[in-house]
């Protein structure tokens, strides 16, 4: 999809303000908790970088970046370990590597950068946010290294340490919230996602304290069966989809489209599916209450995916955008996975079954990476085009976003990571060796290929990269 000039609004700037074009963002309308919320008129949005510090959410993200090179590079000694237990130390340093490495820390820059655009309100302690990402980056390099070597007292400071740079967040963004001008949908996917952070980040220090003394005992699977539903479930898939709802419809123009009576209905199924299962499974209230979590889930990603299918028909611009088929593709590999979770309690499967590994897989590779990479193809590049290229509109020639990455590169690069996804979802299930060894090479192309972009868009931010076949002045933006 293309935008120009006058999708990028510009306002009279405050004092002290950026006076850099920044994007419109209106807020919907809807109820939630009884509240009503009233869709306020479209008001600029603070300039993105409003947490008056770059440096801030760049950290976070460079850490992400870094730790999908060194996924990418080692995938062919990991991905066998989907055929391993819960309780192999190998594959839980894997999973870790892959949500705090990258997933988390991806998520709090975003967090730190976008919440303030989506919220449309300073984002709260800038320096309390500065302090988080010295826990995190530590607590992430002793947690990791106390799991795959076995060092309970490497692995509890670590794990205090990636708590405290939980709780700090939570608490910047729930500051940001409390001075939201408006209380939309988007707001409270925000905050439902924050509150279940906190609690799944506690379950899992508890998890990291009882390898010292093991005072879990029997509790140690519910525990982090009900610590994994939480992140995944009520902590990202909330704010996935809360963040979407505004991204989606900026990017689209179709901000007045959006149906707030069903982003209401996503976010009571999808948290309260995971509160319902997380629950369930940690508390051993059975299978059918199990099954009532996971039923609510899935019909709320299915909500959220009928949400995002409609705004993508009537946008305004119906030239192709690169993010789409990612977004496409995270979301039939989210309903994959909640599909298959419901059906893998209504079956009666065991806790050792493959099918679970299948279902992690799926989620934490399929829906959250790919929706993230799909996601930065957008955010990376506007962000970019607005701080390299917006100051200069009018005075001389400028980019098209299009032109600050490789769009076919990103394509097929997506295309190797989803069949890579695929065949990872599978190798739970066979022997065969060579199907590990075909994801991991499907896998590390595709993650070579958004690595490669990603340096393309920090050459234009740093301003090494030269500008070919500028667009016309004053002629804005495309998209």
């Amino acid at each position: 999809m293309t935008a120009d000039a006058n999708d990028l609004r510009t306002t009279p700037p405050a004092a002290g303000a950026s006076s850099r074009p920044v994007p419109s963002v209106s807020a919907g309308a809807g109820s939630i908790g009884g509240t009503a919320v009233r869709r306020p008129a479209p008001v600029p949005a603070p300039a993105p970088n409003a947490t008056g510090d770059l440096l801030l959410p760049m950290r976070f993200m460079v850490v992400g970046i870094l730790t999908l090179a060194l996924l990418s590079l080692t995938y062919a000694w990991h991905l066998p370990l989907l055929r391993g237990s819960f309780y192999d130390a190998h594959l839980l340093t894997f999973v870790h590597v892959n949500t705090l490495g990258l997933i988390g820390a991806v998520i709090f820059g975003a967090s730190y950068q976008m919440l303030p655009i989506v919220l449309q309100t300073p984002l709260a302690a800038p320096r309390a946010a500065r302090l988080s990402w010295w826990f995190y980056i530590v607590g992430l390099v002793m947690f990791v290294a106390g799991i795959e070597n076995g060092l309970p007292l490497v692995l509890g400071i670590g794990g205090t340490s990636t708590f405290t740079a939980v709780t700090i967040y939570v608490g910047v963004i729930a500051g940001t919230l409390r001075t939201a001008p408006h209380r939309d949908a988007t707001w409270w996917h925000v905050a439902a996602a924050t509150t279940a952070l906190g609690t799944g980040a506690s379950l899992g220090l508890l998890l990291a304290l009882s390898k010292n003394v093991g005072f879990l005992a029997g509790l140690t699977l519910p525990t982090l069966a009900a610590h994994a539903t939480l992140m995944l479930g009520g902590w990202v898939t909330p704010l996935l989809t809360g963040v979407a709802y505004r991204l989606v419809s900026m990017f689209t123009l179709t901000e007045h489209r959006v149906r707030d009576d069903w982003a209401t209905y996503e976010l009571w199924l999808t948290a309260g599916g995971a509160w319902i299962l997380a629950a369930s499974l940690l508390l051993g209230l059975g299978r059918w209450v199990s099954l009532l979590g996971a039923v609510a889930l899935l019909t709320g990603v299915v909500l959220f995916v009928g949400q995002l299918v409609f705004l993508y028909r009537v946008r305004v611009r119906h030239s192709p955008d690169v993010h789409i088929p990612f977004a496409f593709a995270a979301m039939a590999c989210g309903l994959t996975a909640a599909a298959l979770l419901a059906g893998g309690l209504l079956s009666g499967r065991a806790a050792t079954d493959p099918l679970w590994l299948a279902v992690g897989w799926l989620a934490i590779a399929g829906w959250v990476q790919t929706a993230i990479q799909g996601f930065l193809y957008k955010i990376g590049p506007f962000l970019t085009w607005m701080y390299r290229y917006g100051p200069l509109v009018g005075i001389q020639p400028v980019p098209m976003l299009e032109q600050l990455y490789s769009r076919p590169l990103a394509l097929a690069g997506g295309a190797a990571w989803m069949a890579g996804v695929v065949l990872g979802a599978l190798v739970p299930f066979s022997t065969a060796g060579w199907l590990p060894d075909t994801a991991a090479f499907c896998l590390g192309v595709g993650g070579a290929a958004f690595l490669v972009n990603a340096v393309r868009v920090a050459r234009h931010w740093l301003g090494f990269a030269a500008i070919s076949s500028p667009i016309a002045p004053m002629a804005g933006a495309h998209r």
